[in-house]
């Protein structure tokens, strides 16, 4: 009897992360099909964005910010 509640946890556990990744894709692919309404040009978005790595790995190892 354990091992059938355990399946049907189990089921249930691979079903909630099917949605989910089915959810996550929609939201995506809804986002990336709008029109041309950026606030920025592409340029910018590339450059604020490699900043923007920069940053983060400045950040994790030590260089920026921190003791």
């Amino acid at each position: 009897m354990v091992r059938l509640i355990l399946l049907a946890a189990f089921i249930g556990v691979i079903a909630f992360a099917i949605l989910a990744a089915v959810g996550t894709i929609v939201a995506v692919t809804r986002s990336t099909t709008g029109g041309d309404d950026q606030m920025m040009p592409a340029k910018f978005q590339r450059i604020t964005y490699a900043l923007l790595v920069v940053l983060m790995l400045g950040v994790t190892t030590g260089w920026l910010g921190g003791v």
